[in-house]
């Protein structure tokens, strides 16, 4: 007779995509992106050419934390621009927030550039 079997609940953290933290604060940029590739892996696509779940969300976590490297020191800029004006002239304040929310879209733009060139992703 077989042995007994120990039963298990599967949870969803037993289907979630592990995914390494790599601490921003104490890396250049040449090495977060280092650190980067390395925990992405392989890149791996579907039948249809797409990314699979796991390298999709590798993919873009470290993209996003890429650009929070590389924007660190506007977010300070532009934390001093708005200040300037907050409380004073809520239309100048306003024009520094949407200014700032289109130099991170670039800072993202730029940073997803990158990683998807070292990934060799088209």
């Amino acid at each position: 007779m077989d042995g007994a079997v120990d039963e298990k609940q599967a949870s969803a953290a037993d289907h979630m995509t592990k995914v390494e933290e790599i601490d921003l604060t104490s890396c250049t940029e040449e090495e977060f992106i280092e650190k980067a590739l390395k925990a992405v892996g392989e890149v791996k696509k579907t039948e249809n050419k797409t990314l699979t779940k796991d390298s999709f969300i590798k993919i873009f976590k470290y993209t996003g934390d890429f650009a929070k490297l590389r924007s660190k020191g506007m977010k300070a800029k532009a934390q001093e621009e708005r200040i300037a004006h907050f409380g004073s002239d809520h239309q100048e304040y306003l024009k520094a927030l949407q200014n700032t929310v289109q130099q991170e879209e670039k800072a993202y733009e730029a940073s997803s550039a990158i990683i998807f060139e070292k990934l060799c992703i088209t």
